[in-house]
């Protein structure tokens, strides 16, 4: 045991409570940080939604879950106009004062700049830290998506809001954690926060984790074809409708490149994306499913020669960096990455792949061509790709530095 970690036990066992207005399942970044903080010692107790059935109360991967029974309408619902009428606000403070007062928590880590002001007030009135935990740069997020600027919609939300909300909500953290450097020089320089009060942790993988699950042979058809993979959501902002086009532009020259896409579409677009998909001249070429388990990953991305992360290049995605980027690096494949500033910087560090202009298919279609007309290429750039996820871009690495922060601010 290091002696940060003696030094945290010496005292009363630190416990932290993370709370997210989510399910539990599958959010990959909050359950990573809650199993670094309890490998250092930190009690972490994760108080969530279940939208289903799951118990009230159990065990995870080691981390104890607390869970608030809730139907997904009326919770999108009160989402949707917390910003008009903050019924959702005060019933997440309520709960998180009663959560603290139950389990004497020391700390209250929130995910995602919309928990702030209900945990930002519960951990004032009851005089503990706050650790907020931004997913993503939300004020700018929110003006791409379709629920929330779609009328009559937009009078609820108010997605304009968010931009004040952003500094108000800020001024109750005492760290504020961030994916990119990037994000945290941004907001420190905007709204005038020290820069010693952020932690950069990005989506970096558990390499124990993601490389124990089993590899699963002919989970495509035509082994000997070529494979261009994405994996996450799907919407025209992620760049998906741009990787189709190429794939367009792609199947004139050559016969054997599909397009395999994993994911979730947006609601909003779901008609827009299956007309897309469903064209004639690219059905043959896409290969779609909604949803696998995260267990599946590694069989459907060793199946593939390139993976890609094609997003629009904007004020939202210049700011963070998917999880994808490093679970493709973990199985030393190649990437290909729109010209966004957080994935150039990776890309260029690891030497792992190559960076086309956001929504040009043409170019996309010959960063893909370059690819497949050199394979030894492919496998240089994966490799490097892994030597950099085993080096730098894993939970332990980031981890280390997470825990460092927190053992500052528990012990003071």
């Amino acid at each position: 045991m290091d002696n940060a970690t003696e030094g945290i036990k010496k005292n009363a066992l630190a416990t932290v409570a993370m709370v997210v207005d989510n399910e539990f399942y599958g959010d990959a970044r909050v359950k990573n940080e809650a199993k670094i903080l309890i490998s250092k010692g930190i009690n972490v107790k994760v108080l969530c939604f279940s939208f289903g059935k799951a118990p009230r109360h159990e065990m995870v991967d080691g981390v104890e879950v607390y869970r608030i029974g809730i139907n997904k309408k009326l919770k999108d619902i009160l989402f949707g106009i917390s910003n008009l009428i903050p019924i959702y606000h005060y019933f997440w403070q309520y709960i998180i004062i009663r959560f603290i007062k139950t389990h004497n928590i020391s700390a209250v880590h929130a995910h995602d700049l919309y928990m702030a002001r209900s945990a930002g007030k519960a951990s004032r009135r009851l005089n503990i830290p706050l650790i907020i935990d931004l997913h993503e740069n939300y004020p700018e997020a929110i003006m791409n998506y379709k629920w929330a600027n779609s009328y009559p919609k937009k009078l609820f939300a108010r997605p304009n809001h968010w931009k004040k909300l952003e500094p108000k909500f800020l001024a109750y953290a005492s760290k504020i954690v961030t994916t990119t450097k990037v994000f945290a020089q941004i907001l420190s320089e905007k709204h005038k926060i020290s820069f010693d009060k952020f932690i950069v942790y990005p989506n970096v993988p558990d390499l124990n984790e993601m490389e124990n699950y089993p590899i699963v042979r002919n989970v495509v058809p035509n082994d000997d074809s070529f494979y261009i993979f994405y994996f996450g959501g799907i919407s025209e902002r992620r760049g998906i409708y741009t990787c189709i086009d190429a794939i367009k532009i792609l199947k004139k020259k050559y016969s054997n490149i599909y397009l395999l896409l994993i994911g979730p579409v947006d609601k909003a677009e779901e008609e827009a994306f299956n007309a897309r998909i469903s064209d004639p001249e690219v059905e043959s070429k896409i290969i779609y499913k909604r949803w696998i388990d995260i267990s599946e990953f590694p069989s459907y991305v060793a199946a593939s020669n390139v993976c890609i992360s094609p997003i629009f290049k904007s004020e939202q995605h210049e700011t963070t960096i998917a999880n994808k980027i490093f679970q493709y690096m973990t199985f030393s494949k190649p990437l290909i990455v729109s010209n966004c500033k957080p994935q150039i910087e990776v890309i260029e560090e690891a030497n792992c792949g190559l960076v086309f202009e956001s929504d040009n298919a043409h170019d996309l279609a010959q960063k893909i061509e370059q690819l497949y007309n050199n394979r030894d290429l492919c496998s240089k750039l994966g490799d490097n790709g892994k030597r950099m996820v085993i080096k730098k871009y894993n939970t332990t690495y980031f981890g280390n530095r997470l825990f460092d922060n927190y053992q500052r601010l528990l012990n003071n």
